[in-house]
């Protein structure tokens, strides 16, 4: 009889041990499952599960708190996967999102800005990324911003129509003079022909292909009220790089029209002067010699 007793209390245990096992088995898929779709709703109900049994309870905004979480975890793996969609500039329609990559990973969203149009990618560089106030001469991490441009550009050189570039400054009240206007003239243009010929020593692109112009204080894009804000939003230069054969160059067009116009001057006269050899021909040969 004591041995049969001893069996059954050991079977006992067995059995409490195994439902324990069951139970948090069950327990474990609950909560992977709870988890699988994130919700505020689920998770707050989770939250209040768990806080009842260690008498603590949870609120709305932290339900919030880990859904805004997950939703920020989410935004940040789409971003990354958008960054590793582009690793090199193949053709020019990737230009835009290759740089565009690299102003966030460096944190130049206040000083660059971009823009993609029709055939075009526009850049917008404040001033004092390339320059220190009343100078032109382009600093040196201003140079390693230019290099990696020319880096990217430099395997599509064929698909760029052409590429220019725009200075430009702030307006103050020392530009009502004479002498201060024609440094303004000067600085916008300087700084504008200054990146152009940095990007032409790489010799990645034809010279033909490229120009500036300085337009001074005359193109604002912020609003003239002499804060420093606006004033560093306007002292700026720009890079306009078209597409081949999107946007035609018009110095390019009016050449082509003043060729053309010459090949028919040039067609007319000659057309004049072989009517005219013909009449002499004609008149020759009409007239009798009075020699024989």
């Amino acid at each position: 009889m004591r041995k049969k007793k001893e069996q059954s209390s050991a079977c006992a245990d067995w059995m409490n041990t195994y439902s324990d096992m069951v139970t948090l088995l069950l327990t474990f898929f609950v909560l992977l499952f709870s988890m699988s779709s994130i919700s505020a709703q689920k998770w707050k109900k989770l939250a209040n599960a768990i806080n009842e049994r260690s008498g603590t309870t949870t609120t709305a905004a932290a339900a919030q708190k880990g859904n805004k979480k997950s939703n920020a975890g989410a935004a940040a793996a789409a971003s990354s996967k958008t960054s590793s969609d582009v690793n090199g500039v193949n053709s020019f329609d990737s230009l835009y999102i290759y740089f565009k990559n690299y102003v966030v990973k460096n944190h130049l969203q206040n000083e660059i800005s971009l823009y993609k149009g029709n055939g075009y990618t526009f850049f917008f560089f404040q001033s004092n990324v390339f320059f220190n106030g009343d100078s032109a001469e382009i600093k040196p991490d201003g140079k390693k911003i230019l290099d990696f441009m020319c880096d990217a550009i430099s395997g599509i050189p064929d698909q760029i129509g052409e590429i220019r570039f725009y200075g430009h400054t702030a307006k103050v009240s020392a530009t009502d003079t004479t002498e201060r206007q024609a440094f303004d003239r000067e600085l916008s243009d300087d700084r504008a022909k200054n990146v152009l010929i940095y990007v032409q020593s790489k010799k990645i692109i034809n010279g033909k292909k490229m120009s500036s112009t300085g337009y001074g204080e005359y193109w604002p894009v912020a609003k003239e009220d002499g804060t420093e804000a606006s004033l560093a939003k306007n002292r700026r230069v720009e890079i306009y790089i078209a597409k081949a054969g999107k946007i035609s160059d018009p110095l390019q067009q009016i050449y082509s029209d003043i060729s053309r116009s010459s090949s028919s001057a040039t067609s007319s006269v000659a057309a004049s002067g072989s009517s005219a050899a013909s009449s002499e021909a004609s008149s020759k040969t009409g007239t009798p010699s009075s020699k024989k």
